[in-house]
């Protein structure tokens, strides 16, 4: 074999190679990059995908909407037929069942409701106030996250009608402590529930606000470290944990303006669950319950809650 031809077959396969190199490069480059024509294919395609995932969520949602809107009105229907006696009649009857079966009642409920919850007014609220009186409650707080152009519900324009009138079982505001309480009475009426000699029961009402969460364990927190090196700080530290759990409870409470035991049980009037930064040192160990927005709630469902709550156990580790 000739020196030529091999020096003619070295230069073959080089070319072979460098053609073949080209060809995996402009393979490699049409992959990586591809035509401009079909990108905005592609770019139109997930666009248009888009937009019909936003109409199917749309319209899920206005369908369920119009679920719960034609479910409370049949429901509210029944209501329409009956008469006032009736329907009172109704609801003590349905409440005394529920007091039968629970093994367990709340001494605090407290309501959650949601910035964009538009079903639950003064009267509502007025009913729920009623069946946690019938059932034993003592204590029942309002956490409404809403705006008073939407549908904010104040409670001293809710209890004004109430306030003055000695019979009344609703007690607003509420007192600086239970103590200081039972030694002023007014107006023939006094904190123990003795109403003009009768024994009546009474319904502790509360309003909390947005900045008596977080905010204010932060404010509480703040002035323990500020005063770390006080006398009472320190001796909180060389005691146990539950010393310090206990000092910072009664400064919230004095912060708070009002004392009441944490709440066992919470209702949310929300699409999801969401206690909306709702007393977070207080409601560490509440059961929550989410009724949502827009389905309508009548003593069933209080009853119920009050159901699910009594047959619900709470374990402790050991």
């Amino acid at each position: 074999m000739s020196v030529g031809y091999v020096r003619l077959c070295t230069l073959r396969r080089g070319t072979e190679e460098a053609t073949g190199a080209d060809s995996w490069q402009k393979r490699q480059r049409l992959v990586e990059k591809p035509p401009p024509d079909l990108r905005n294919m592609i770019e139109v395609l997930c666009l248009l995908l888009g937009r019909i995932l936003l109409l199917l969520v749309g319209g899920y949602e206005l369908m369920w909407r119009l679920r719960e809107r034609l479910n409370a009105l049949v429901i509210r229907s029944y209501d329409l037929w009956r008469s006032g006696t009736a329907r009172e009649a109704h609801e003590r009857r349905v409440l005394a069942e529920c007091r039968s079966q629970l093994t367990k009642t709340p001494q605090h409920l407290v309501l959650v409701i949601s910035p964009v919850d538009a079903g639950v007014d003064a009267v509502l609220l007025s009913r729920i106030f009623d069946f946690a009186l019938d059932v034993g409650i003592k204590h029942v707080s309002l956490y409404d996250r809403r705006t008073k152009g939407s549908g904010y519900v104040d409670m001293a324009d809710l209890c004004r009608s109430t306030s003055g009138d000695t019979g009344s079982c609703l007690k607003w505001p509420p007192g600086p402590s239970p103590s200081k309480l039972e030694s002023q009475p007014k107006n023939g009426q006094k904190s123990n529930g003795y109403v003009n000699g009768s024994h009546s029961p009474q319904l502790q009402l509360h309003q909390i606000s947005a900045s008596d969460g977080h905010a204010l364990i932060a404010d509480v927190c703040r002035e323990l470290y500020e005063g770390r090196e006080t006398e009472l700080v320190q001796s909180l530290l060389k005691q146990k944990r539950e010393a310090l759990t206990e000092q910072i409870t009664d400064m919230l409470s004095k912060r708070l303006g009002f004392e009441a035991p944490e709440p066992e049980l919470g209702i949310v009037f929300a699409r999801q669950t969401c206690t909306y930064g709702l007393l977070p040192w207080h409601a560490r160990f509440t059961e929550f319950h989410t009724h949502p927005s827009g389905r309508h709630f009548d003593v069933e469902t209080f009853a119920n809650i009050l159901c699910k709550y009594s047959r619900c156990e709470q374990r402790w580790g050991t």
